[in-house]
């Protein structure tokens, strides 16, 4: 993971100086990448001039690179990314240099974006003509914001920002920019991901009234296959064994009389095979060294490194305990992998009567949330499956005083532009849980997790129909309206999701991983039918029918109670959030 900075501006007088927007967004971008910061200043034509900065986390390759990257005539990268796949995937080699090898090469660049299977975020100055690149993947699963200054003709470009830079956006994940830097004043062109269809056309015209800029439309990039070909309306044979199954009387009976079919069972072994790929090379393609022993390396100091390289964050719910369980086959067998297992103080008092017949007050263990009861369920049934593993069950606990700190000092600009009450909590809880310091095994010390890789379960819900309205979509509206919805959901992770989680993870110096949206996976899950991922009818209810195929994968390798959890939202779960407010409300905490 890295931080990356761009500052373009005409004002050749300010060149020198250090940019506004570089102060107020140098503290949160140096934190993700502690290993190596770095600061250029290129006149890029006779009108340009731009400030690079970036930080890196060492994550590829057997030495540190440095960036901003800037090859022999002159072009400049700045890439935040791994390259998981797919044609420019290569072992032992840092991605930027390979980026760097593939964009001088192409004088179109566009087409190379078309071979990486990964997620990214990138800025790139293409010398010989000008143009100044930037974007993130279609997923849209690495940060990048931009602000435009119509007035003084700046353009800034961050990883993260802070509420200071009024007027910043998101990048939205629908295709690469372009800004042409012949020109005398600030412009952009977008290469549409895919065909532009009515979201797109939102999107375009909310950042164009936003930026004050209008934005050219460019020929399309590629084009993924979605479900909208698809026949929406099963027929009874394609429901008649889903339907046989409700007659059996626990939900894991159910799940292993499924397995039986021989079309269902493909279908669980081809999904466990993806997720499988996608776990491991999200694993093995890091340094072996923890947080700890790397910045040993970096000072040339031979390491042998056992410590926890991997963590998850584990509500203990059945996308986590999936994840634990396949990384289980790809990381050391002597070292540990440690469970992140977060919970917020609650206040409540219970009443009890004493032997003298006085009412005393007993405080109610103050985590002991819906979260940490799963949590510590599921990590026993891992310690069953796995025995010889060394599972680090760690216990972060927030008070409220705690929370309200980090919240107000740090968090609140990670989160920026984002600001609703759900951005807050979901937040919140993601800031503390990828933190990872806790205790182990009800021990008084403080453990704080030397990983530098978080597994993280985001995607899963989208693909599989994991949330409470896609029952109630599939009730009031059927099949087809459920595979719009699924559509619609998996198009606006980035914008909901990914980017705040992305700025909020990084923060601690460790880098977010999300094999549910390993591309491979993605593709294959969206040409199912609805059906072939879920069932989320009254036929099956919650713990069975959502997330079905996804509940069949956990059975399959091994599950029994965690294969039937039901879906709990994270920031209930961990009892940060109050159900009695608006999530869409602006929170006035922030």
């Amino acid at each position: 993971m890295c931080g990356i900075f761009c500052y373009i501006s005409q004002n050749h007088e300010k060149s020198s100086q250090v940019p506004n927007e570089w102060n107020a967004c140098k503290d949160l971008i140096c934190a993700r990448g502690p290993d190596k910061v770095t600061e250029r200043i290129e006149y890029l034509t006779p009108n340009w001039f731009g400030h690079f900065n970036a930080s890196v986390l060492w994550m590829q390759g057997s030495n540190l690179n440095i960036q901003p990257a800037i090859d022999s005539i002159g072009n400049i990268l700045l890439w935040n990314g791994d390259i998981f796949s797919g044609d420019l995937a290569q072992d032992n080699m840092c991605d930027t240099d390979i980026m760097l090898n593939a964009l001088q090469s192409s004088l179109n660049i566009i087409p190379v974006f078309q071979k990486i299977q990964g997620p990214y975020s990138f800025i790139y100055f293409q010398k010989s003509t000008n143009i100044l690149y930037f974007g993130r993947d279609i997923i849209g699963r690495h940060s990048l914001l931009l602000k435009v200054n119509t007035d003084e003709n700046v353009l800034t470009l961050t990883s993260v920002a802070s509420k200071e830079l009024h007027g910043i956006t998101e990048v939205p994940a629908i295709g690469i920019f372009a800004v042409n830097l012949t020109s005398s004043r600030v412009n952009l062109s977008c290469y549409p991901w895919k065909e532009p269809d009515l979201r797109f056309t939102d999107i375009i015209e909310t950042l164009e009234t936003h930026l004050n800029v209008d934005i050219n439309i460019r020929e399309t990039i590629l084009e993924f296959d979605t479900l909208t070909h698809l026949h929406m309306h099963p027929d009874i044979k394609d429901l008649e064994y889903l339907e046989s199954s409700s007659c059996l009387d626990n939900f894991y009976k159910t799940l292993k009389y499924l397995l039986e079919s021989k079309e269902i069972y493909e279908r669980v072994d081809h999904l466990s095979h993806l997720l499988h790929k996608a776990v491991e090379v999200r694993i093995k393609k890091q340094p072996k060294f923890c947080k700890m022993c790397v910045q040993l390396v970096l000072n040339g100091e031979k390491v042998e490194c056992n410590h926890a390289k991997v963590g998850i964050l584990f509500s203990g719910g059945l996308d986590s305990a999936i994840l634990a369980l396949i990384a289980d086959k790809y990381v050391l067998q002597n070292e540990s992998i440690d469970l992140i297992n977060v919970a917020f103080e609650k206040s409540v008092n219970i009443s009890r009567k004493s032997n003298t017949n006085n009412g005393e007050q007993a405080t109610e263990d103050q985590y002991d949330v819906p979260d940490r009861k799963t949590g510590k369920q599921t990590f026993m049934e891992l310690s069953r499956i796995c025995p010889k593993r060394k599972w680090n069950f760690i216990e972060v606990n927030v008070s409220q005083t705690e929370l309200q700190k980090h919240r107000s000092s740090r968090i609140c600009n990670l989160l920026y532009p984002l600001c609703t009450i759900l951005d807050e909590s979901l937040g919140c809880a993601v800031w503390f849980a990828s933190r990872a310091k806790g205790t182990i095994d009800g021990s008084a010390n403080i453990y704080e997790s030397p990983c530098r890789v978080l597994l993280l379960g985001m995607g899963a819900d989208e693909l599989f129909g994991g949330y409470m309205r896609h029952r109630t979509i599939l009730r009031h509206k059927g099949w087809d309206a459920l595979a719009e919805e699924l559509n619609i959901e998996l198009a606006r992770i980035s914008e909901r999701n990914l980017g705040r989680d992305d700025r909020i993870v990084s923060d601690h110096g460790r880098q977010s991983r999300l094999p549910y949206l390993d591309e491979n996976l993605v593709q294959y899950v969206q040409q199912l039918k609805p059906w072939e991922r879920c069932y989320p009818t009254d036929k099956m209810t919650s713990g069975l029918g959502d997330k079905l195929l996804l509940r069949l994968v956990a059975c399959k390798l091994g599950f029994q109670d965690t294969a039937n959890f039901p879906k709990r939202a994270f920031q209930f779960g961990s009892r940060i959030a109050n159900s009695k407010e608006n999530a869409k409300d602006i929170s006035n905490r922030l």
